[in-house]
């Protein structure tokens, strides 16, 4: 019984080793603004909704922090609008492979 389970295994993984797994779609929610900083198109994004803040000196603390998160520091700077115009614009963007 051994021998089909390692032969089956095998055989997935030689099938499965060319696919590409694309990564998931940019988000105001999830992504991380260190994410964000790391994918010019992204970061073009963001700069043209939001310029004030990745023009911040201080933006490389909020790296861990998803944009959503960063609302909660800069509410006068960072809208509800902002963000879903923000998310649009990322779901027009290429896959990420």
């Amino acid at each position: 019984m051994r021998p089909i389970r390692t032969a089956l295994a095998a055989a997935l993984l030689t099938g499965l080793a060319g696919v590409a797994v694309a990564a998931p779609p940019l988000s105001t929610a999830t992504t991380t603004i260190g994410e964000i900083l790391d994918t010019p198109a992204a970061k073009a994004v963001v700069d043209r909704h939001l310029p004030s803040v990745f023009a911040n000196p201080q933006i490389r603390m909020a790296r861990p922090l998803t944009l959503k998160g960063l609302q909660r520091f800069a509410k006068n700077t960072v809208s509800d609008s902002d963000l879903a115009a923000i998310d649009k614009d990322f779901a027009a963007l290429p896959a990420k492979k």
